[in-house]
């Protein structure tokens, strides 16, 4: 089921991504709860939007999606509430295996490792976490960070490339 869920979403999608304003936001904030394993309420998609895999992914209350983000949701990825993704962040949990060196990488396939997001959590512009994180709450990621740590502690700072605990909230 959830497999011609997600084949469904991916014809729907493209028709839905770039409508504006507020009929677009209206049709996509309808339309696309109906594909997620779960969506709380007050949940917002904006346009541009990429979205692969959404039958496992759960969204908390309280959630923007700003443009042109590009998420992945195969293997796993849940998030909390009150959380702000900025524009162009790209939250992915899938990697290309390389394990060894006899095949070509694009012939060993992929590996799924599930993203858990706490709540109230801000991406700042183009932020990208890699797949395997957990994120815990009231942490903030600096724009343009490639967060690659496995586990993120509560209201710490992160920034950089690869992304570092650069300070704490409050």
């Amino acid at each position: 089921m959830h497999l011609i869920n997600d084949k469904l979403f991916f014809i729907v999608q493209p028709i839905l991504r770039h409508l504006p304003y507020k009929l677009g936001r209206f049709l996509r904030n309808s339309i696309y709860r109906l594909f997620f394993k779960r969506v709380g309420n007050n949940v917002n998609f904006m346009e541009g939007i990429i979205i692969k895999y959404p039958s496992e992914i759960e969204l908390g209350n309280n959630i923007t999606i700003n443009q042109g983000c590009f998420i992945v949701g195969k293997g796993g990825l849940v998030f909390g509430n009150n959380i702000m993704i900025g524009a162009d962040c790209k939250i992915v949990t899938t990697t290309h295996n390389s394990f060894t060196r006899e095949k070509p990488m694009r012939d060993q396939g992929m590996s799924f490792e599930k993203i858990t997001i706490g709540d109230d959590v801000w991406f700042g512009f183009n932020v990208v976490v890699l797949n395997g994180c957990k994120i815990g709450n009231g942490v903030i990621l600096a724009a343009g960070c490639v967060l690659t740590t496995k586990h993120v502690e509560d209201y710490t700072i992160w920034g950089g490339v690869p992304a570092k605990n650069i300070g704490t909230r409050g």
